[in-house]
């Protein structure tokens, strides 16, 4: 099983605990630019992906929508379980039910991701081991019952440094 973790990309305004102000926050237009960039650059290490599962805040809806349009022989789906107000271990008990040879995106919000990558990882889940940054895209690859490894974690200040290298 390959898990493919992607933070959305940078949005107008700041977190605010008003849930509804929050929830609309949109992405930039320079936050879709770079998103697209990152993710081109990602598909050519990624030929496919099974299903994109998205956060229903509005940042995450529009990165996966991004993210599907570089990938649109995945299904694409929205996943209460990546709300950024839901238990982490909501998500990583739906993981767990998924079919072990399947590629799968989460778009969502950071700490809500991390804290699933360090569950996955056997790492404690409230310990800020790592951030994701904005446009980031971490990979897990293993299985629930043998354990995951980390494959990759890059950022897009990363890839936009190596696509003006090749």
């Amino acid at each position: 099983m390959k898990l493919i973790f992607l933070r959305h990309g940078l949005a107008e305004g700041q977190f605010s605990f008003d849930q509804d102000t929050d929830f609309q926050r949109e992405l930039t237009a320079e936050g879709m630019a770079k998103l697209h960039k990152t993710i081109q650059l990602f598909k050519s290490t990624q030929p496919n992906i099974d299903v994109i599962f998205s956060s229903p805040l509005a940042r995450a809806v529009q990165s996966a929508e991004i993210f599907w349009e570089h990938f649109q022989k995945s299904d694409l789906e929205m996943m209460a379980d990546l709300d950024i107000l839901d238990d982490p271990l909501h998500l990583i008990e739906y993981i767990s039910f998924l079919p072990n040879d399947g590629t799968y995106a989460f778009v969502g919000h950071d700490p809500h991701l991390t804290k699933v990558i360090a569950s996955l990882l056997a790492l404690h889940p409230e310990h800020d081991f790592m951030k994701i940054k904005k446009g980031g895209i971490c990979v897990v690859e293993g299985s629930m019952w043998e354990g995951f490894t980390l494959e990759l974690l890059i950022s897009p200040k990363f890839l936009s440094k190596i696509s003006e290298v090749v």
